[in-house]
């Protein structure tokens, strides 16, 4: 068709499609007030990072700890500083039922794609950066703690940065918001183990709850970020006489006697290992070498662990065991082990400073991109707190049922190390 009369067809379709109707005039459009949007900006994307919801779990403080992390984007143009974080039980309405304010935010705050060692916190969050909010919600009693929580949070923000568009003026200096999606708690119990190595003076060096090597080890894996180590514990034996037990200004703590360059003379390395409980041991690895204490090895991910044991606890439940000396694992894939087997020996192997071991539960047999589970020790005893001065000793005493918190003192039924 030509050009010319297939443009005159589309014009006659129209007016016929206008000449279409009754003939009456439109009705007029109606008017007032404009809906009207906020006149700011909120800059802060606030999310739960939850592979699974808390559980309470009782550590050896005595209160309930709930351990989780939020997830803020800074979707802004100026610096932001988190200045206060409260969790609002019952909604966006309800009670306070935890706060921190001030330099404990900062304390708890891990800037996404930021791996240092130890984790380092950040006291602002540049603009379109993330940082991840370590929280540890505690509670004296079960009926103390909420179903679920919303959160409260509050910030300043610095100068905006030059070349931004007019509009990015409604980008406020201060800020209060509440997250919309609510963190909703487990009630479930956590799950209860026996000792996973044996006699006194074992110091979980990193645990639960603050912003540790474990604790900040929040990595993204398989399409999310993982908190693979939340309860994990690192587990190692101290001269707890020594004073100080930890010399901060030379950088030495009272974990070895004799030469501080050989595994040997440390009091972790060579003691025995124990099954926490009945389980089937799915995997084993016994053969990579053992670190020279405090020079670190070139490893590829899987091998961070160095000699390592996964036993199958049942119900889901995986106990993973790492770090452990080379050759000394005792069982083999398949194997059945009963509670307080020696099935291992501690070591220096994998990604270490030195001789530890390193103790968590898991939902499947591998351990970075498992889920961490909460669990606690049955039987053994709170000696203290260990501080780099002494080993404070309040509410010292047998315990059952509860997590060891981070720099927590314990000893284990059996005898001392020769």
């Amino acid at each position: 068709m030509p050009r010319a009369r297939l443009a005159a067809l589309v014009l006659a379709t129209a007016v016929a499609l206008a000449g279409c109707g009754t003939g009456a005039p439109p009705p007029p459009v109606a008017s007032g007030p404009a809906p009207q949007d906020p006149a700011t900006f909120l800059p802060l994307v606030i999310t739960p990072l939850l592979d699974q919801p808390p559980a309470p779990v009782r550590g050896t403080d005595g209160r309930l700890h709930v351990v989780y992390e939020l997830q803020v984007l800074n979707a802004g143009p100026r610096a932001a500083t988190l200045t206060s974080v409260e969790s609002l039980a019952d909604g966006p309405d309800g009670r306070v039922v935890a706060a921190v304010a001030g330099p404990e935010v900062t304390a708890r705050s891990l800037l996404v794609g930021d791996y240092t060692l130890p984790p380092a916190p950040v006291t602002e969050i540049p603009g379109g950066r993330t940082a991840l909010l370590v929280l540890d919600d505690v509670y004296d009693t079960p009926e103390a703690v909420p179903a679920a929580m919303v959160h409260r949070v509050r910030a300043t923000f610095g100068p905006l940065p030059p070349g931004q568009a007019t509009f990015a003026e409604n980008f406020p200096a201060t800020s209060e918001q509440v997250t919309r999606l609510p963190v909703r708690v487990d009630g479930r119990p956590p799950v209860s183990v026996g000792p996973p190595l044996t006699g006194p003076d074992w110091v979980a060096v990193n645990a639960c709850c603050e912003l540790s090597p474990h604790r900040g080890a929040l990595v993204p894996l398989a399409g999310r970020i993982n908190g693979a180590e939340r309860y994990a514990v690192d587990w190692s034996r101290f001269d707890l006489a020594a004073r100080p037990i930890a010399d901060l200004a030379n950088g030495v703590q009272a974990t070895f006697r004799g030469d501080p360059t050989r595994n040997e003379d440390y009091f972790t390395f060579d003691q025995p290992v124990l099954a926490v409980a009945d389980a089937t041991v799915v995997a084993v690895v016994g053969d990579l070498p053992e670190a020279p204490p405090h020079q670190f090895l070139t490893l590829p991910a899987n091998d961070l662990g160095g000699n390592r044991i996964v036993l199958d606890l049942g119900n889901g439940v995986f106990a993973f065991y790492a770090h452990l000396e080379t050759g000394s694992p005792q069982v083999r894939v398949g194997d059945r082990v009963r509670r307080g087997q020696e099935i291992a020996r501690t070591g220096n192997s994998g990604n270490t400073s030195e001789s530890h071991l390193h103790f968590q539960l898991m939902d499947s047999p591998q351990a970075l991109t498992a889920t961490n589970i909460p669990f606690t020790i049955d039987t053994m005893t709170y000696v203290g707190t260990v501080t780099p001065e002494t080993v404070v000793t309040d509410r010292s005493g047998p315990r059952s049922g509860e997590l060891p918190l981070i720099n927590s003192a314990i000893d284990f039924p059996g005898a001392p190390p020769s």
